[in-house]
């Protein structure tokens, strides 16, 4: 392993060195470790690259379209969940050697990744995981209203159709609140009055 982690995984050296002495044990426990450690690499990968996710299995998730033989790693990541998870489970010394060559190409992939890089698509995925979606529920709904708001202001303003159907609305609420409330109200007087004066008609005497 150690030739081939000279330049691009300069920054996680000394866990490569724990990976290599691990396979080099040549035991069971020595595999484990070996494949455990390089997850830890990978997840440290994941976070100084500030991909999203709560767990590793989702940070891999929303890797997945930035990098090559996703495939492998999620494998590799399934066989390490079950060494941490299930205490009898074991590898030979070849898959063991070949999962860790994967993570190692992965996480080459990773470190190179760059955000000027990215999709547009995949800038604002990131983004709302990583900022948007830790809000509250309610927080969330009201920044979603909020936005629509401007949004339309925005487009009254800005656009001849906004304008049009700002005008549109200006109109209706013009008569609403200039005319057709003012009627009800002149109508709802005059009907007091009217039910008013039936009233003491019918009970003058």
């Amino acid at each position: 392993m150690k030739e081939n982690t000279k330049n691009p995984l300069e920054k996680y050296q000394e866990y490569w060195d724990i990976i290599d002495r691990a396979l080099n044990e040549g035991t069971n426990s020595g595999y484990k470790v070996a494949i455990i450690e390089t997850e830890k690499i990978l997840l440290m990968a994941l976070d100084d690259k500030k991909i999203p996710g709560k767990s590793t299995s989702e940070k891999i998730k929303n890797v997945e379209a930035l990098i090559k033989n996703t495939d492998k790693l999620n494998y590799s990541h399934a066989i390490c969940e079950k060494l941490i998870k299930e205490p009898g489970f074991s590898v030979s010394a070849d898959e063991t050697r070949e999962i860790v060559a994967g993570y190692y190409k992965t996480i080459s992939d990773i470190i190179r990744i760059e955000t000027k890089d990215l999709a547009s698509k995949e800038k604002v995925n990131f983004f709302l995981q990583r900022y948007f979606n830790k809000f509250p529920q309610k927080t969330r709904k009201w920044i979603i209203l909020t936005f629509l708001f401007l949004f339309v202001i925005f487009l009254s303003s800005e656009t001849v159709t906004g304008q049009f159907i700002s005008a549109v609305i200006s109109d209706f609420s013009q008569f609403i609140f200039y005319k057709f409330i003012p009627m009800l109200f002149v109508i709802a007087i005059f009907g007091a009055i009217l039910v008013g004066g039936l009233y003491w008609w019918k009970n003058r005497s």
